[in-house]
C-alpha cells in the first residue's frame, strides 16, 4: 500500500471518529438538559367514552424552542390575527393545506414530539377488563397482566361484543359502566349488571355467552375492585400524560418541566401527579415485556397556561387535532376527505408504535410482543409507590 493511500486511510479513519464522539457528545449533552415539554389535547370529552363526534383522544407534546415553533406556525400561512389553532383550520382548504405543510415539516420528528391516541369504545371495552376481571382473576392467584392476557381478552370482546350484541343493548351497557364507575353507588351498580344481562337473549352467538357470564361474575367482587378507583379512571387524559412522562423521562433523565394547555382534569389531578413525581424515592422498574416503565416520572413540575401566552402549545394543537383526525378516518375507514388522505400519506404510524390504545385482532403474546420476560406487577407495586409518596411541591401547587 503506497504512502498516500495510508494516509488517506487514516484520515478516513479519524474523520469517522471524530464524527462518532459527536454524536456521542451530542447525545451526553441531550441527556443532562432539562427542557421544557408543552402538551395538548384533542378529543377530550372527559368519561363520555361513547361521543360519535369525537371518537378519537389524543394528546400531544412538544419540545420546541420559540424560533423553531414560530417558523413551524409560519407554514400555515395564516392572516388571521388570531391564535392558530387546528379547529379553525380545518373549515377551508388553505387551512387545510396549511396543517398539511406544518406537519410535513422536517421539524415534525420522534426526537421533537410524542404522541398517544385512544380509540375511546375500546379504551370501555379495555377498562372492563382492567377493572373489574382483572380484579376477580386477581383474587383467585392469575396475573391477567402476563403475556398480555388483559390486551387479547380486551381485543376479543371489543370485537366479540360489537359483533354478538344488539347494538342499543351494548350501547346503554356502556353507558351505565360509565355510570357506574362515576357514581359507585348500589342503584349503578345493579343497572350495569341488569344491562349485561340484557345482552343475553339477543346474543347471535350462544359461544360468546360465557364471556358475558364471566363478567357477571364480577359482581361479587365489584364493590372491592371499585374501592380506590376514581370517577376520573375513564378520562384518556390521565393515562396519557402518565405514558408521555415516562416517555420523555426516559430521553431527559435529569428531568423536565411540563407546561400543559389549561386543562380541567389535569388539574384536579395534580395531587397524583405530584406523588408520581416524587424525586425522593428510588427508581423502580415496574410491569411486563414492552410495557415496563420506570418511577418516579422524571416531571419536575407542571403548570398550566393558555396557548396565547406560548407558540408550543399553539403547535402541539395542531399535531394532536391532526392525529386525531387523521386516527379517526382510519377507524372510519374514510375514502374520500381531502385532508385525511394528504395526512394520510404522511406515514403517521411511525410516531405511534405502541403508543396507543388501540383494538387489533392480534391474541397471542408473540403477534401482542407480550411475551413475558420477568418484571413486577405494576398495578401493584404503583400502589405502594403512591402510599410512600411525598408529593413534589413543584408539583402539587
Amino acid at each position: 500500500m503506497s504512502r498516500n493511500s495510508q494516509a488517506k486511510r487514516k484520515s478516513k479513519h479519524a474523520k469517522k471518529t471524530r464524527k462518532r464522539n459527536l454524536i456521542k457528545d451530542k447525545t451526553i449533552r441531550e441527556k443532562l438538559r432539562v427542557p421544557h415539554i408543552y402538551f395538548d389535547e384533542s378529543g377530550n370529552t372527559g368519561s363520555n367514552l361513547l361521543d360519535k363526534d369525537q371518537t378519537i383522544f389524543t394528546l400531544a407534546s412538544c419540545q420546541y424552542s420559540d424560533a423553531e415553533a414560530e417558523k413551524l406556525l409560519g407554514l400555515i400561512g395564516s392572516k388571521s390575527a388570531h391564535e392558530i389553532h387546528f379547529k379553525r383550520l380545518k373549515r377551508r382548504k388553505a387551512g387545510q393545506d396549511g396543517i398539511v405543510r406544518l406537519m410535513s415539516s422536517k421539524l415534525i420528528c420522534k426526537d421533537k414530539i410524542a404522541i398517544n391516541i385512544f380509540h375511546k369504545e375500546f379504551m370501555l371495552a379495555s377498562k372492563i377488563v382492567d377493572i373489574l376481571i382483572e380484579h376477580m382473576m386477581h383474587l383467585r392467584g392469575e396475573d391477567l397482566y402476563l403475556n398480555g392476557q388483559n390486551i387479547a381478552l380486551s381485543n376479543m370482546l371489543y370485537y366479540c361484543l360489537g359483533a354478538f350484541c344488539d347494538d342499543d343493548s351494548l350501547k346503554e351497557m356502556y353507558d351505565s359502566f360509565i355510570k357506574m364507575i362515576k357514581e359507585q353507588t348500589d342503584e349503578a351498580i345493579d343497572d350495569f349488571y341488569n344491562s349485561v344481562e340484557s345482552l343475553i337473549p339477543d346474543l347471535r352467538s350462544k359461544d360468546f355467552e360465557k364471556y358475558i357470564n364471566m363478567i357477571l361474575e364480577t359482581r361479587r367482587c365489584v364493590k372491592d375492585a371499585l374501592n380506590g378507583i376514581d370517577k376520573f379512571s375513564l378520562d384518556p387524559s390521565i393515562p396519557a400524560l402518565f405514558a408521555q412522562c415516562v416517555n420523555w423521562g426516559e430521553k431527559y433523565p435529569k428531568g423536565f418541566h411540563v407546561i400543559h394547555d389549561d386543562s380541567h382534569t389535569i388539574e384536579k389531578q395534580r395531587l397524583l401527579f405530584a406523588q408520581f413525581m416524587d424525586w425522593t424515592q428510588d427508581d423502580i422498574e415496574l410491569g411486563y415485556d414492552r410495557r415496563k416503565y420506570k418511577l418516579p416520572l422524571k416531571g419536575k413540575s407542571l403548570t398550566f397556561s393558555s396557548s396565547d401566552s406560548h407558540y408550543q402549545l399553539q403547535v402541539a394543537d395542531v399535531i394532536a387535532s391532526s392525529f386525531a383526525y387523521w386516527a379517526a378516518g382510519v377507524s372510519r375507514g374514510e375514502k374520500d376527505d381531502y385532508l385525511f388522505l394528504e395526512l394520510e400519506k404522511l406515514n403517521f404510524d411511525r410516531f405511534i408504535g405502541h403508543n396507543k390504545i388501540w383494538p387489533t385482532k392480534d391474541v397471542s403474546p408473540e403477534d401482542l410482543g407480550t411475551v413475558h420476560d420477568g418484571g413486577l406487577n405494576a398495578a401493584a407495586y404503583t400502589s405502594y409507590f403512591l402510599m410512600n409518596a411525598e408529593p413534589n411541591p413543584q408539583v402539587a401547587t
